[in-house]
């Protein structure tokens, strides 16, 4: 394993072997290193230290006993996303799951997750509405607006990474095979990128995971999704009525900060439910191309992840894990995990 764990961390690094030579100090030559990788020799016991600090990681890492298999990750509207970037956000998040799960394992915990839609039948755009509500109902979420997408999507046993990457990058979603099967969704985190859209790209993965194959249109049965998900049809109807001709941008600002969805997300729903018409809703793209509502009206709240860290705290609180393990599972240092998980009660 260790050959392949050594290609991995490089691939993660964004490293050709040339590179990660130079970088380590021409400690080995790239001939060592292609034999280390194809598991014709192993490092002494510098070079591989050499080798783990060059590549940001622990040692521990090439020892790992969790091994993922994420197969191949469908980029879809990302095409412009070049290959190798692509190869180093794979490594990024297998690397990631690797934690994830062996932490899972640790603790003793059932990850499987339950997909209630699988069976579902999907003819038409307005089957969508029916499905998300389905599963709103099904995860005890009522009409309400959902406050932290991330949470509910990691209580609800799918895995969620923020990356800080290339805005041509949203997000990403699949699935993970060690024994068991885990379903997991990648989010770009970058401060260039509106929280709302982040929102929105979670549940559009979401929709890539939970619903069954069809003959419509996948990205745009995704984005119905995604927006009924985060702004039901009771819920639309309920702030705007049946029918409106004319709406003011108050309105439509103080639903953006309620429900976490964009100006332009609440014009699509407004037209999908037939409460505006479409005159109106050209209008709209043709002033918002200037104005730009959602830049001028932010999103307030922040996407972040927590389960993952808890879980950390969770098990080296209950002394389930060395400090040396929770070091590495954090992938921090043993000094700066100890200040962030040492002050137990």
């Amino acid at each position: 394993m260790f050959g392949e764990r050594l290609k991995r961390a490089r691939v993660k690094a964004g490293l050709s072997m040339k590179e990660l030579v130079d970088n380590a100090d021409n400690i080995v030559s790239k001939q060592s290193i292609s034999q280390y990788e194809k598991n014709l020799k192993n490092p002494s016991s510098a070079v591989l230290i050499a080798l783990a600090n060059t590549l940001g990681i622990g040692v521990d890492y090439f020892f790992r006993k969790i091994n993922v298999n994420i197969g191949e990750v469908d980029f879809r509207k990302q095409s412009t996303f070049g290959k190798k970037k692509q190869e180093v956000l794979k490594e990024k998040v297998r690397e990631y799951l690797e934690r994830y799960i062996e932490i899972e394992n640790i603790l003793d915990l059932d990850y499987k997750f339950n997909n209630i839609l699988e069976n579902q039948t999907i003819d038409s755009f307005d089957d969508i509405e029916k499905v998300s509500t389905k599963l709103r109902e099904d995860w005890n979420l009522g009409i309400d607006p959902i406050g932290n997408i991330v949470e509910m999507l990691e209580l609800k046993n799918i895995k969620v990474l923020l990356v800080d990457d290339d805005r041509k990058f949203n997000g990403l979603c699949g699935e993970v095979n060690d024994e068991e099967s885990h379903y997991f969704i990648v989010l770009n985190n970058s401060k260039e990128l509106n929280s709302d859209r982040k929102r929105f790209t979670a549940l559009h993965e979401l929709a890539h995971l939970v619903l069954p194959n069809n003959n419509l249109n996948e990205e745009k049965i995704s984005d119905r999704f995604a927006g009924s998900f985060l702004f039901p049809k009771e819920s639309v109807i309920n702030e705007f009525g049946d029918k409106r001709s004319k709406i003011s941008l108050k309105e439509l600002a103080h639903i953006k900060q309620k429900y976490g969805i964009s100006i332009a997300g609440i014009i699509f729903r407004l037209r999908q439910l037939n409460i505006i018409n479409e005159s109106m809703f050209k209008k709209f793209w043709i002033i918002n191309r200037t104005s730009k509502f959602d830049d001028k009206y932010q999103y307030k709240k922040e996407i972040k992840t927590t389960r993952f860290q808890n879980l950390l705290a969770h098990a080296y609180s209950e002394e389930l894990i060395s400090l040396s393990k929770l070091a590495e599972l954090s992938g921090l240092s043993v000094d700066d995990a100890l200040q962030k998980y040492g002050e137990i009660f």
